[in-house]
């Protein structure tokens, strides 16, 4: 059943109280089989790169985010324009023998995975592996419109290989349990993840996404003289090794060709999270279409002035200076809070379809 979990704002204060009481408790919480004194765990972060050789020798990155033991070779990591972030660099994993879920982490559209570092953070420091990634070529580093408009496929594809390249991988492989990955994600990130989990595109409809960026005269003909017209790659990009996903702010969904036979093809449980204030994805055509057609799907719209930025990570002064967009929530929205509420919001429902079990210390 479909349910919308926030109604009211006292609510979501009420909710937020509690959950930040309970924060006292992690410190006694973390998986069954790896009880230890000082839970939650500090986090790390590695940058990792590899060459797709299958797709013409394309560098793909990430930075991976997982349970760390501090040393005094770790070095404190500060982000440029955030706040409220600890993390390790290079930081060890913690070596127990546990094999731990993994999230991949799908960015908006022209960001990079780093900007969300605030909920990889709060999911790693409770025992996860989480990757982020820097889109091929849809990123704030390196963007064109054949992989920012055209070639959206490749956002799920280019997921799948990272899968594949962190089971493969000898250093981090071991840590992860390949019957326990989820995908999460944020405006066309959180497309990309029901994409992945088995909705589909209408390939007609994708098709005339397509033909409206070629036919788009705004644009340089260089440019678009290379775009493909072609849906045959869209789809295909469900992989089976997804058990769950959580979409925030998805967009923009009927844009790409998402219809309702579409989105009721995902196999996978969803939980889909909103601003009820989103003026870059609004919920009713997003948001909310994908929960009323979608099955196994919980919809979460957070009330009130929350707006589809709420999922990046808290500004600092100079990132408010710099970029007030981005970092500047309306008056009244606590973006710390909602943190706190969307951050141990996904952390149950993917405990829960990933057969996380958690019990408290003795």
């Amino acid at each position: 059943m479909k349910t919308a979990l926030l109604t009211k704002r006292g609510l979501i204060r009420r909710l937020s109280a509690i959950l930040c009481g309970c924060m006292a408790m992690w410190s006694a919480i973390t998986f069954a089989q790896s009880i230890q004194p000082g839970a939650p765990y500090p986090v790390g972060m590695k940058q990792l790169e590899y060459v797709d050789t299958a797709q013409g020798n394309r560098h793909l990155a990430l930075t991976l985010f997982y349970p760390a033991v501090p040393a005094s070779s770790a070095m404190p990591t500060r982000m440029v324009f955030f706040t409220n972030l600890h993390l390790y660099k290079n930081a060890n994993i913690v070596s127990d023998g546990i094999k731990r879920p993994l999230v991949m982490f799908s960015h908006g559209h022209g960001s990079n995975g780093l900007y969300y570092a605030w909920f990889a953070q709060y999911l790693a420091s409770r025992g996860y592996i989480v990757a982020t990634l820097y889109h091929y070529r849809a990123n704030t580093y390196d963007a064109t419109i054949m992989y920012t408009r055209s070639k959206l496929w490749q956002r799920p594809v280019d997921i799948s290989k990272d899968i594949t390249f962190l089971l493969n991988d000898k250093r981090w492989g071991p840590h992860i349990d390949p019957e326990r990955i989820g995908v999460a994600g944020h405006s066309q990130g959180g497309f990309t993840s029901l994409w992945i989990g088995g909705a589909m595109v209408n390939p007609d409809k994708y098709l005339a996404y397509q033909r409206a960026w070629k036919n788009n005269e705004l644009a340089p003909a260089s440019l678009r003289k290379e775009l493909p017209l072609d849906a045959a790659p869209a789809l295909k990009v469900y992989d089976r090794r997804v058990k769950a996903v959580v979409a925030m702010a998805p967009g923009d969904l009927q844009g790409f060709g998402m219809d309702e036979q579409s989105v009721a093809q995902l196999k996978v449980p969803a939980y889909i999270i909103v601003g009820a204030r989103d003026t870059q994805a609004p919920p009713k055509e997003n948001a909310e279409f994908a929960a009323k057609y979608a099955p196994h799907t919980q919809l979460d719209v957070m009330p009130g002035l929350v707006d589809h930025e709420i999922f990046a990570n808290e500004c600092d002064q100079y990132g408010r200076d710099t970029w007030p967009e981005m970092c500047i929530d309306a008056p009244g929205v606590d973006r710390t809070e909602l943190h706190e509420y969307i951050g141990n919001a996904a952390l149950k429902f993917f405990d829960t379809n990933l057969n996380v079990t958690r019990s408290p210390q003795n």
